[in-house]
């Protein structure tokens, strides 16, 4: 299958160059884009035969341009429970599903973490469509409460067990070393949660105090997305048992006598 991409028009610090759309073959894409009206129609133009639209996630970076493309083409929405509501959607999909596309059949991997009801796609010659769940390059935000760092952890670990071998993102370059990228995100995340845990045991108990040890040179716009991340993380903890939450603070927690 041919795999071509359109990049729309909405560079910024979380989209890096812009939202990737995917075209695959000559009926389907994933993650049709923001609702800019340029992008639309360009999608629109690269895809005259178009029947299906696959969505990652919510986020209006990825889905809205589903509805105009629709209305459009009439082209069938598949996307996980979460995305729009029931009465734009023409099938749920959930991991484990496969959705066949002209002669290829996309296996559907759940990936929660960045969002709850986030998804892959993963073709059988190992193209895995990556979402925000990794992206060409830099980090993934996770935003408590729909994100959670713990199940972030274990969705990649999972995408690493599915051997895939190129990585095709929606924000960033295509990269032909999934696994060993896959594998640089996992690392990364539990580095950080070990500063995160050794912050804590050199005196830091707020997510700020926290960012100044782990963060001391950064830009103070980005203190507030720093300070989520490490949230993030202190959340992940309390939920392993190892770190304890005493109202605006934390703690490690104790081992029992």
């Amino acid at each position: 299958m041919i795999i071509r991409d359109i990049t729309a028009p909405n560079p910024g610090a979380f989209t890096l160059s812009g939202t990737r759309t995917y075209l695959l073959g000559e009926s389907a894409v994933i993650d049709p884009g923001p609702a800019i009206d340029s992008h639309i129609e360009a999608v629109r133009n690269a895809m005259p035969r178009l029947t299906t639209i696959l969505i990652t996630h919510r986020h209006g970076d990825h889905a809205p341009a589903a509805v105009p493309l629709k209305r459009m083409t009439g082209a069938r929405i598949v996307a996980p429970r979460g995305v729009f509501d029931d009465t734009l959607v023409d099938q749920r999909v959930s991991g484990g599903d496969t959705i066949p596309i002209e002669d290829e059949s996309l296996e559907v991997i759940a990936t929660p973490g960045h969002t709850a009801e986030h998804v892959c796609f993963l073709t059988s010659a190992g193209d895995l469509f990556t979402g925000d769940t990794v992206l060409g390059e830099g980090t993934t935000a996770i935003f408590p409460p729909d994100g959670s760092m713990r199940d972030y952890i274990a969705s990649l670990r999972l995408l690493l067990a599915h051997n895939p071998k190129r990585i095709l993102p929606a924000h960033g370059p295509t990269r032909d070393d999934a696994a060993t990228l896959i594998e640089q995100y996992i690392a990364h995340r539990l580095e950080r949660e070990r500063q995160v845990f050794d912050a804590l045991a050199g005196g830091a108990t707020s997510a700020a105090s926290m960012r100044q040890r782990i963060y001391p040179d950064l830009d103070p716009r980005l203190h507030g997305a720093a300070e989520i991340q490490i949230a993030a993380h202190l959340i992940k903890l309390v939920e392993d048992g190892r770190v304890i939450e005493r109202g605006d603070s934390y703690a490690i927690q104790s081992a029992p006598q």
